[in-house]
Parts: C-alpha cells; sequence; structure tokens
C-alpha cells in the first residue's frame, strides 16, 4: 500500500496519494495501469473522471498521458503485428475482458477518427472542410470579390455563400473590401459581420477571440451586439461575451509576418502554441515552470529552436522521444 493512502480507503485507488505537482504524473501513471486492470470496474471510472476534474493540473496530466500513449500506438501496432519472436512491445491478450474493452475499443475508435492523436492524421471534420491548413501550413483563399481569408496552421473553413463562412476551428484572417452587404464568419457560439475591414478570428478550444485591426466588425452572439473599432478585441465562448479590451500591439497579426512574441506570458500558454505549428507534441510536465512569465520571440519555422531557448533561458530539462515528443520538465 502507498505509505501516503488512507488506510479506510481503497489501496487500488491511485488518486490517494498526495496531490504535490511532483505526484500527480505518478498519480495519472497509476491510474493508466488501473484502466489496463482485469478488474477495471464502473466505479473506477467515475473516480478516474473524479481525479480528472479535481484542477487543471490533474486533466493536464491525464491528458499528456493519453498524447504519449497515443502518439506510441503506431509503433505499438506494429510491434504487435510482427512474428512473436520478434514481438518485444505487444501486450498480453486479456480474454475475461473482451466484453468490457469491445465497446470501449469502438467508442476509442470513433473519438481517434474525430480527434487524431498529436494531429497524426486529418480527422475527418477537417477531411470533411470545404478548406484546411496543416500543422505549420498557412494558406490564401479568396471567397469571393470581397471576401478573402488567410489561413493560419491546423485551421478549417466552410464555405456556406458567396459571402459566408464558418470557421470550424484555427485562426484566420479575413479582408472585407468594401462589400455591398456584410461579409458573414461563423466562429463557435457567434456571428461576425463586417463590409470594409480587416479581423483576425482565433477559434480553439470552443473559445473564440475576434480582433479588429482595421475598420469595424460587429459581433453577435445570441441576443448580444456589440461593434469593434480598429485595435479592440473580444473573446466569447458557449458561456458568455467577455468585455471589450484593447488589442496587444501587433499580436494577433503577428503570425502573419512568420514570428510569435510573447511577453508576459505563462510558459505554458508559449507551449501551446509551439504545439500548433510543430508536429508532434510538447509536453510541459513541471506545473510551477509553466505559470513562469516570459518573454521570447521566435520563428514559426524555428520552434525546436525555441524549445532550445526554454532549455536555456529558463532551465528546463528537455528530453526528446520518437514521433516528435519532447517532455518538458
Amino acid at each position: 500500500m502507498n505509505p501516503m493512502t488512507a488506510p479506510d480507503r481503497d489501496p487500488r485507488d491511485p488518486s490517494n496519494a498526495a496531490d504535490g505537482d511532483a505526484d500527480i504524473g505518478r498519480q495519472a501513471a497509476a491510474w493508466w495501469a488501473r484502466l489496463r486492470s482485469d478488474d477495471f470496474t464502473q466505479t473506477d471510472a467515475a473516480a478516474l473522471r473524479a481525479w480528472c476534474a479535481r484542477s487543471p493540473e490533474h486533466a493536464r496530466a491525464w491528458r499528456e498521458l493519453q498524447h504519449v500513449w497515443q502518439a506510441l500506438a503506431p509503433a505499438l501496432e506494429r510491434a504487435a503485428a510482427a512474428p512473436p519472436q520478434a514481438n518485444v512491445l505487444a501486450f498480453p491478450a486479456r480474454p475475461g475482458r473482451r466484453a468490457f474493452l469491445g465497446g470501449a475499443l469502438a467508442a476509442g475508435v470513433a473519438v481517434l477518427a474525430l480527434r487524431p492523436p498529436l494531429g497524426a492524421w486529418p480527422s475527418l471534420q477537417e477531411w470533411s472542410a470545404d478548406y484546411r491548413t496543416g500543422t505549420g501550413e498557412q494558406r490564401q483563399v479568396s471567397v469571393s470579390q470581397q471576401m478573402t481569408v488567410q489561413m493560419n496552421t491546423q485551421t478549417r473553413i466552410d464555405v456556406r455563400a458567396p459571402e459566408a463562412i464558418e470557421l470550424l476551428g484555427g485562426e484566420a484572417e479575413i479582408l472585407a473590401s468594401g462589400a455591398r452587404l456584410p461579409v458573414s464568419v461563423v466562429a463557435g457560439a457567434g456571428r461576425l459581420l463586417a463590409q470594409s475591414a480587416r479581423f483576425n478570428v482565433r477559434h480553439t478550444d470552443d473559445t473564440v477571440c475576434v480582433t479588429c485591426l482595421t475598420g469595424a466588425v460587429q459581433v453577435q452572439w445570441q441576443q448580444h451586439r456589440q461593434t469593434l473599432d480598429a485595435g479592440q478585441q473580444l473573446v466569447y465562448d458557449e458561456r458568455g461575451v467577455q468585455a471589450v479590451t484593447p488589442a496587444p500591439a501587433q499580436e494577433a497579426s503577428a503570425w502573419r509576418t512568420g514570428a510569435l512574441s510573447f511577453v508576459g506570458k505563462p510558459l505554458a500558454e508559449v507551449v501551446d502554441e509551439i504545439n500548433r505549428y510543430r508536429p508532434g507534441r510538447v509536453l510541459l510536465r513541471n506545473a510551477e515552470l509553466g505559470r513562469r512569465l516570459v518573454r521570447m520571440r521566435f520563428s514559426i519555422a524555428q520552434t525546436d529552436g525555441a524549445l532550445a531557448m526554454i532549455r536555456d533561458l529558463y532551465g528546463a530539462q528537455m528530453t526528446s522521444l520518437p514521433g516528435g515528443i519532447v517532455l518538458l520538465s
């Protein structure tokens, strides 16, 4: 039994360990092992969900562990298909759990089709989009004479009408060139309308950030109407709309120049941004390091150089794994 486990609690429950930053990763690994055990139950599944909901750090640790194992899935599958004498990675079969795992496996395949691990292949949503960009790719699309869209990395859009698009995910800069009728951009829970304007829209993790660069943009969210003038920014999601704020100078459109700049931003935010432009996955394993405010500027094409900068300037330990996975701790 773990010495930190309360004697009146189930010793098999990995969440019985203390919740210090150094322990959360080990708890996640223990949960992963527990998930693969022969007697994993619905009660265990509920306890795992509760553990993930304890804090953002718990949720992040579980996501990172999934990312690592999902990234290794192709190698594991190749090993499983190899002759027995060459198969050193295959896991033993678990006949007693076939019925339980059958539904989970089918659901897992569906999840991977919708959200592939580490962006290793295009999702079904991406394949069905009218236009899409891959990791590190940028693309310009002329939707009409009055509407031009510059797409950033990992972006997908659908064209709904000659002057209307839906930003399904990612980031784009839209130029509305004096259209007689406003151009329309649906993004998440809102709609953006503009007749003569240039504006940046970022739709990630169910959150939409709209930055007006020139002209004026109207943001519609349910019954809420808000006009953004040049230099203003607004964020919304399914729950509501935040107050209008001044847009950080040139930050919203910095990606158009091929460089990213961060001033006074948490390192965790920088790592998240690197992951949008870099194949594979960078996993930040140190919560304290992730909260550190940093000042950095680097080229989108040199994300590995940015990781070396993080290592050298901020004392991070960097471990490279197959599949483009990098652990920062």
